[in-house]
């Protein structure tokens, strides 16, 4: 096999793929990048860890044709420290070398045909919306999925479509994220309404986020029961589901708050960033200390004590119902409003023992805002969109 690429084209075929390339495995052919190149200029980049995998079709000079596994750690490092276009030749020997300019590495290679058989990536059905929608759901989601957690379920987001809603929910069981964007979604495969609930591993989705631009440009979504396939211009990554059943999260969002709070956003994160000077000491081993609320009249009192220190603010707030006290994890709090991209919050909330949700505030929007967001909506093609925050209480020592 001999190819030569434009370098900055091999860059962005090779930096997504490391992605799927495995690092912790016996098997020496996952730990590689396979390319193909063929006769008519098209070369396949295909990576696959045996859970998710991408393939990448770009085009290069292609002197001779072949396919081989070149490993994936080394090629990426040596293509960043090229100075030029990259020329790459395998022998009959499996020696590659990689040569641009006056620079040039010898490294081993595999056969091709050692590559590990990928899934065929062809779904049971097919829509598309615009990457940047899929980036913002993802975005107000992802901070709160599990890590090694013995269910399942709970390692990865549920993506739902019903009713031309797709909704995306994740939960650690302290917290949860809900995302939710109304659109016109068509089915390429068939005719009918599109209707499924997957369960995509977090880990998944957190390199998916990597790749998704934050434009206009479409992205293709399908799924079998096993896989889901995001194909994105000339990249197409896929991924085994999780196999479970996702918990039933609506029951775990309050229906009657008693009391409602209008909260500026930028307020009240900045706020929390201050109280987690003291309420955080990883040196100490104090990354989950506790922050209180405390609501009266039109005042919200932020308060924290620690081995560190103490902390003491306030916010101005607007607010209606019974005044409260209620503390609350103020990393984990934190996180919910660093995914939140609206200018101000609407906390509801109905006792200190049970979860406060956190949803952006329309009342408050001024008219130019409104008109601006409505644009942005109908030129993406959205009917409507929201978010949704649980944050779980936690005891408060007085």
């Amino acid at each position: 096999m001999i190819v030569t690429f434009d370098k900055d084209i091999l860059m962005a075929a090779v930096a997504p793929a490391m992605a799927a390339v495995s690092n912790k495995n016996t098997i020496a052919a996952i730990e590689g990048i396979c390319i193909t190149a063929n006769a008519d200029g098209t070369c396949v980049l295909n990576a696959f860890d045996l859970e998710k995998g991408i393939r990448c079709i770009i085009h290069g000079e292609v002197e001779e044709v072949g396919s081989s596994i070149i490993a994936g750690q080394k090629l990426n490092q040596i293509i960043r420290s090229m100075p030029e276009d990259i020329r790459i030749e395998v022998s009959d020997r499996m020696r590659a070398r990689i040569i641009s300019g006056k620079s040039e590495f010898t490294i081993n290679a595999m056969p091709g045909e050692e590559f590990p058989n990928m899934p065929v990536l062809e779904g049971d059905f097919a829509f598309e919306m615009p990457q940047s929608e899929l980036r913002d759901a993802i975005v107000k989601t992802l901070y709160a999925v599990a890590q090694n957690e013995p269910r399942p379920a709970l390692n990865g987001i549920l993506f739902k479509l019903h009713d031309n809603t797709l909704t995306l929910v994740s939960s650690d069981s302290f917290r949860l994220a809900l995302c939710e964007k109304e659109m016109r979604f068509e089915n390429s495969k068939q005719t009918g309404a599109l209707d499924f609930a997957l369960i995509v591993p977090g880990k998944t989705v957190a390199e998916l986020l990597k790749m998704l631009h934050d434009d206009d440009t479409p992205v293709r979504i399908q799924a079998t029961n096993k896989h889901i396939i995001f194909e994105m211009d000339n990249l197409c990554f896929f991924s085994r589901l999780i196999d479970a059943e996702y918990v039933n999260y609506e029951k775990f969002i309050p229906k009657n708050p008693v009391t409602y709070v209008s909260v500026s956003c930028e307020a009240l994160r900045g706020s929390l960033e201050r109280a987690s000077l003291v309420t955080e000491d990883r040196a100490l081993g104090q990354a989950k200390s506790s922050v209180k609320f405390t609501l009266e009249d039109n005042l919200l009192q932020v308060s924290a004590i620690s081995v560190n220190g103490t902390v003491n603010d306030q916010i101005p707030v607007e607010k209606t119902g019974p005044d409260m006290k209620i503390g609350f994890n103020c990393r984990y709090l934190l996180d919910a409003l660093r995914a939140c991209d609206t200018e101000n919050l609407r906390l509801a909330l109905v006792s200190p023992l049970v979860s406060m949700v956190i949803t952006e505030d329309p009342d408050r929007m001024t008219d130019e805002e409104r008109k601006a967001k409505e644009e942005k909506m109908e030129q993406r093609g959205i009917l409507s969109e929201s978010y949704t925050h649980l944050a779980v209480p936690c005891h408060l020592r007085e």
